[in-house]
């Protein structure tokens, strides 16, 4: 049983070191490839994104789209979330908190937390409906990285990485 615990570790850390070496790769030959453009002025996050997805520049326009249209559909939501934390934070520093209101703040703040959530995944889901498949695959590996990239701290104190 251990020889095969064993082997498994070692095959865990051959793919964990291999996507790391592909990652690393892939970001490098990106951002060193003949075809990046030029930001045209574009955030370097999103010259970053439109570089490594190889977004056309219509895809390009349309993920700057996306995010203007995101963002001003989230921000009356995550305005009335700061205002009713505030509001809670008071009611609830105050002597004679009333549990009821408290209640109905909380779920309010879920409610809005919930549709801001809605809102962003739809914007998002938009967008990826333009992306070839190739780009999706990209866009998935990236987001499987983002999955394993709080571990890294802790794989670099312990020398691993």
């Amino acid at each position: 049983m251990t020889r095969w615990v064993g082997a498994l570790k070692g095959t865990k850390e051959n793919v964990m070191r291999k996507t790391c070496l592909a990652a690393a790769s892939l970001v490098l030959m990106i951002l060193h490839s003949p075809a990046a453009r030029a930001d045209d002025g574009l955030p370097p996050p999103v010259t970053f994104v439109t570089n490594f997805l190889q977004l056309a520049p219509e895809q390009t326009m349309a993920l700057v789209t996306m995010i203007q249209a995101r963002d001003a559909a989230l921000q009356p939501i995550a305005t009335k979330i700061q205002a009713d934390q505030e509001a809670l934070g008071k009611l609830l520093d105050s002597p004679d908190a009333d549990p009821v209101a408290a209640g109905h703040l909380v779920i309010e703040i879920r409610s809005l937390e919930k549709q801001a959530g809605a809102a962003a995944h739809d914007a998002s889901a938009q967008f990826e409906a333009i992306l070839t498949q190739d780009q999706r695959e990209r866009l998935q590996f990236v987001r499987q990285a983002a999955q394993v990239e709080p571990a890294i701290p802790a794989f670099k104190v312990v020398g691993l990485l």
